[in-house]
C-alpha cells in the first residue's frame, strides 16, 4: 500500500515536472495516472481521490488560461488595430452619386414652340353664287337683262315691229316652296322700242343644271301689257284681255361661277278665256349675274 504522503508527492512531482510543457502530456502519464486513480479506489483513499480530482481540474483551468493568452498573442502579432486605422478608406477618392431628392420641386414645363397656324385655305375674289339662299340683301338671288326681237316667234304671226328691251330679278327661294322643287319667284318688265306692246310680269321660274355649268329653266307666271285687247289696226295685236298668261324658257351656259349668257323665248296669252288671242312672243339674248 502507497503511502498518502508518497501519492501526493508523487502528483506533485508530476505537476512540476510537466508545467512548462502544457498540453503536451504523453499517454503513459495518462496511463499512470488513471491506475493511480483506481489503485485509490480500491483501498477507499477518497481523499487522495479528492486531492486529484482537484488538482486536475487546476490543471485544466491553468490550461485554458494559457492556450487563451497565447492566441491572444498570436492574433495580436497578426492584426495589429493602429495600421488599420492608418490605411487608407477603399473607397476614398471615388465619386458618389447622391440620391435623388425625394422632395417634389417646381415642375417646370419646358417651352413648346407655338403650333403652325394652318394654312389659309384659298379665296375666292368673288362671294360663292346663292342661287337657293342668301343673295344680294337677303333677297335678291340673280338680276338678267337683254335685248329681244318683239312679236317673233313660233306660235303667232308678226304684226307688230321694234325691239324689247328685258330686264328680270329672281329672289332667293322662300321655305314653303320646297314642296313644288323650290323655284325662284321673279319680277320683270319688257319694253317695246316702238310704242307697241309692253308688259310687266311675275311667276315662278324652275331651273336645273346639266354637263357643269350649263343650265336649262321655264318660268309659268301672269302679265299685264299695254296693248291692244280688241282693235281694227293690221300692225297691232288684239290681245283680248289686259291681265294674261306668260310662260318662258332659258337655255343658257353659266362662267365664273357668277356669270351667265342665255337664250330666252317668252309667250304671252289668255288661253281662250277671252273672245281674242293672239298671243304674242319675244325671243332674244340676256347676261345673267348671281349674287
Amino acid at each position: 500500500m502507497l503511502p498518502t504522503t508518497a501519492g501526493r508527492g508523487n502528483i506533485s512531482h508530476a505537476r512540476r515536472k510537466h508545467r512548462p510543457r502544457i498540453g503536451r502530456l504523453s499517454c503513459c502519464h495518462w496511463t499512470n495516472a488513471l491506475r493511480a486513480v483506481k489503485i485509490a479506489l480500491s483501498r477507499g483513499e477518497v481523499g487522495i481521490l479528492k486531492t486529484f480530482f482537484a488538482g486536475v481540474a487546476g490543471l485544466v483551468a491553468v490550461m485554458a488560461v494559457c492556450v487563451n493568452v497565447a492566441s491572444a498573442k498570436t492574433e495580436g502579432e497578426l492584426y495589429d488595430i493602429d495600421i488599420l486605422l492608418r490605411q487608407p478608406h477603399p473607397f476614398a477618392g471615388q465619386f458618389v452619386q447622391p440620391p435623388l431628392s425625394t422632395e417634389a420641386g417646381p415642375v417646370q414645363i419646358a417651352p413648346t414652340a407655338p403650333a403652325a397656324a394652318p394654312p389659309p385655305a384659298p379665296t375666292r375674289t368673288e362671294p360663292p353664287p346663292t342661287a337657293e339662299g342668301g343673295g344680294f340683301m337677303g333677297v335678291v338671288s340673280e338680276i338678267r337683262f337683254g335685248a329681244l326681237v318683239h312679236d317673233e316667234g313660233p306660235f303667232s304671226r308678226n304684226e307688230e315691229d321694234g325691239f324689247d328691251t328685258n330686264l328680270e330679278l329672281l329672289f332667293t327661294p322662300p321655305d314653303f316652296l320646297d314642296v313644288i322643287w323650290s323655284p325662284r319667284p321673279m319680277i320683270g318688265i319688257t319694253a317695246n322700242s316702238e310704242g307697241d306692246t309692253s308688259q310687266a310680269y311675275l311667276g315662278l321660274s324652275w331651273e336645273w343644271e346639266f354637263l357643269g355649268d350649263a343650265f336649262a329653266g321655264f318660268s309659268f307666271g301672269g302679265a299685264v301689257h299695254d296693248g291692244r285687247n280688241r282693235t281694227d289696226e293690221l300692225d297691232r295685236k288684239e290681245l283680248g284681255c289686259r291681265v294674261l298668261f306668260r310662260e318662258s324658257i332659258n337655255v343658257g351656259y353659266r362662267f365664273f361661277d357668277r356669270h351667265a349668257l342665255m337664250f330666252h323665248l317668252d309667250h304671252i296669252s289668255n288661253a281662250r278665256l277671252c273672245s281674242s288671242n293672239e298671243g304674242l312672243e319675244n325671243f332674244g339674248i340676256r347676261y345673267g349675274y348671281r349674287f
